[in-house]
Parts: structure tokens; sequence; C-alpha cells
């Protein structure tokens, strides 16, 4: 359903939720409200699934893991034998790249949560009323969250 919105003349759609923020908690929020048949939108300027899948937890981790790995093998001496430990981040930054962060192309996080029927809009989202949110030339009305 489709009202006149408070944009100039802006027409706003209604929706039951409007999520501002798919970082981890507003990604699953999201996610189970479109799975539970109310009509969500999401919205994000950055990327779906927050800092942590690009930027924090599962890089550093793979950083972590590969200063373990040469702690490690600089170990062996002590142990059982000799080695050579030469540290090269070139391997674990491609990894990260294209391994963890598929380069920071958020579009399969993006999939997940359209595929729950949810509605994705990228943007700055603007509280704009008491339950409108307005995003570049859209504005939404939730009926039941926003």
């Amino acid at each position: 359903m489709v009202r006149s919105g408070s944009m100039a003349g802006m027409p706003s759609e209604e929706v039951d939720v409007v999520v501002i923020g798919m970082g981890p908690g507003g990604e699953y929020v999201a996610a189970q409200c479109a799975t539970a048949g109310l009509t969500t939108v999401g919205i994000e300027s950055r990327l779906v699934g927050g800092e942590c899948p690009y930027f924090g937890c599962v890089p550093s981790k793979m950083i972590i893991r590969a200063a373990d790995s040469l702690a490690e093998a600089g170990r062996v001496p002590q142990l059982a034998g000799s080695s050579t430990v030469t540290p090269d981040f070139t391997p674990v930054a491609r990894r990260i790249r294209d391994e963890a962060t598929d380069n920071w192309n958020d579009q399969v996080a993006v999939d997940r949560f359209t595929k729950t029927g949810g509605v994705f809009v990228r943007g700055r989202a603007r509280i704009t009323g008491p339950h409108t949110v307005a995003v570049g030339d859209r504005e939404f009305t939730a009926s039941r969250a926003s």
C-alpha cells in the first residue's frame, strides 16, 4: 500500500518493519522479521554484516593464525631440528581479500537477506517522522516497528 509521504509530496512506501543498520544485530533482526512474513526493509550505507566479517573479527583471526604459525615454526630449532622462517603477510592479505571478504563485496550477505523476503536498500537513512524513514528519494512508513 502506498500513501502520501512527508517528503515534498513523495509517496511513502508502507511496510511493517524498517531496520536501519545491517550489522550483525540488524541483519539478524531484519532476516527474522522477513522470515516471519513481515514486510521488512533493511537499510545499510556500508557493508551488510558490519565490521566483523570485513575489518574486525574474521580478518584479525586470519592475521593472528598466520602470526601463530610463524611463531611455532620459529620454535623448531629448540624442539626438533632447524628451520628458517621468513615472515611475509602478502598471502595473508590475499586470503583476507579473496576468501574472507570477497574483496569487500557484501553481495552474498545482501542476497542472504533478500532471500528471506526482505527488501534491501543501500544508503544513509534519515528518520523523518515517528514511523518514517527516508533513504535517497524513497521514504518508508513502518506500521509495526522502525
